[in-house]
């Protein structure tokens, strides 16, 4: 059938040790701070979202850390800004992962950029970056793309 066919490339990291969110490599953070930042209104792209900070906080709790999702704010739809960090945040340290989504309808085919960074008093320390691209059945790619970018978050 032609709706299950999907093109779906993931640009993973080399090896599983330079993957940065690995129980070894966090070491010094102290929790994971998600959020999702879309630049559509497709929903099925938008849908990601969700199952992406599952992911993080099923690796989060593996490796001792807190976590905390912010949610999935718009951008390029006259508010262009990260979700805020809450005040009753009890992390210390956190480092702080975001998924930038993009989407088009007709054909069909999403974009995820996952950006894991440290807050640092001159902006911000990019460590690690990673994205998929899919185009397809909308499922398909939802299912792909998270799963695969959460998978390459998490350094499994």
């Amino acid at each position: 059938m032609r709706s299950a066919l999907v093109f779906l490339a993931l640009t993973l990291p080399a090896a599983a040790q330079e993957r940065v969110l690995s129980p070894e490599r966090a070491s010094g953070y102290d929790g994971v701070i998600t959020q999702c930042v879309t630049l559509t209104r497709e929903q099925f792209a938008n849908d990601m979202c969700a199952p992406l900070a599952t992911s993080v906080a099923g690796m989060a709790s593996k490796a001792g850390l807190a976590h905390r999702h912010l949610g999935l704010v718009e951008w390029g739809f006259g508010t262009d800004e990260y979700g805020p960090t809450p005040d009753d945040l009890k992390m210390i340290a956190p480092v702080n992962l975001t998924f930038y989504i993009r989407a088009t309808a007709g054909p069909d085919s999403a974009m995820v950029w996952a950006s894991l960074y440290r807050e640092v008093p001159e902006g911000r320390l990019v460590i690690w970056e990673d994205s998929g691209i899919g185009a397809g059945e909308q499922s398909v790619i939802r299912v792909g793309l998270s799963t695969g970018l959460a998978q390459a978050s998490a350094g499994l």
